[in-house]
């Protein structure tokens, strides 16, 4: 086993120029491929005269979980490591995440503990979403595992899986553009008879929200696919009547908080959840697959 021979990172980037080149002595030792799906060259710029990185320039913003595919779809090592652009590449933290996928033989996805820039302990998914929905009392383990620990899901900014494995149970769901198809995946690893685990040997340093540029309109239209996403979660796991019932009650909760949050001048807040409202409208009329 040679994890620089072995393995190949795929990152998924729009508009992560300085993100990648804040990791470029890093990914200079590993057979990488990036998708950019952004319109940008400078990315491509960076990287063309590297022979170890494959690069794609997609024609349109696929999304994440399509870009995902498409680089798996070329690459040609045993496994993959899926990262998010806003994950430090660490040599050796990715070396002691490679050195864990023999100890189980049912292991579908491995990941690492994640940790913020200061240093400080992150959750990596734990209990899955619908599980939370469904069941109340639910919610993500407050304790961090200390040793390798089955998860229902884990974050889909650092995911190691054999790629053969990944084609076979057919990839991210091209349905959801971006959030909540790192949930989708892990079920279907489940369905597969694999378990998900996360190992605190590997620990990976996640700058959430840095992969790509800020700005109004973006963490707009993101906030609107992150609930739209949602929808199709559940939609996929509950009943027609279960899914929309969810979302009349989702509605009126909203508009409740939007006109409370307006009238007590908490603009910020009214205005989250007429984004929320807005989503809502979208996914009924399916008018969300123009965006």
């Amino acid at each position: 086993m040679n994890v620089y021979n072995d393995l190949t990172l795929v990152i998924v980037c729009y508009k992560s120029y300085e993100l990648i080149k804040s990791n470029l002595d890093a990914l200079k030792r590993f057979k990488t491929i990036i998708v950019d799906n952004s319109s940008c060259n400078k990315t491509y710029n960076l990287v063309k005269d590297l022979n170890n990185i494959q690069f794609i320039k997609t024609t349109n913003n696929l999304g994440y979980g399509k870009a995902n595919n498409l680089a798996i779809a070329n690459a040609k090592t045993e496994f993959v490591l899926i990262l998010n652009p806003d994950i430090i590449v660490n040599p050796v933290e990715i070396e002691s995440l490679y050195s864990k996928v023999t100890d189980y033989n049912n292991v579908g996805i491995l990941a690492p503990s994640l940790y913020s820039q200061n240093n400080e302990r992150r959750t990596n998914g734990s209990r899955s979403y619908l599980k939370k929905k469904l069941f109340k009392n639910v919610k993500n383990s407050k304790d961090f595992a200390v040793g390798d620990t089955c998860y229902d899901y884990v974050i889909g900014c650092s995911m190691l899986i054999k790629r053969d494995f990944f084609n076979e149970i057919g990839g991210f769901d091209n349905d959801f553009f971006m959030y909540f198809e790192d949930n989708e995946i892990c079920d279907r690893v489940y369905k597969f008879k694999k378990v998900v685990i996360e190992t605190p040997i590997s620990k990976m340093i996640h700058m959430e929200g840095e992969s790509s540029e800020k700005s109004f309109i973006n963490d707009c239209k993101l906030s609107i696919i992150h609930k739209i996403s949602e929808f199709i979660y559940l939609n996929k796991n509950l009943s027609k009547l279960n899914t929309y019932k969810n979302l009349v009650i989702q509605l009126f909760d909203f508009i409740q908080r939007m006109l409370f949050n307006f009238l007590t001048f908490k603009f910020k807040k009214s205005f989250k959840n007429f984004l929320r409202i807005l989503s809502i409208v979208l996914y009924v009329t399916s008018l969300y697959k123009l965006i």
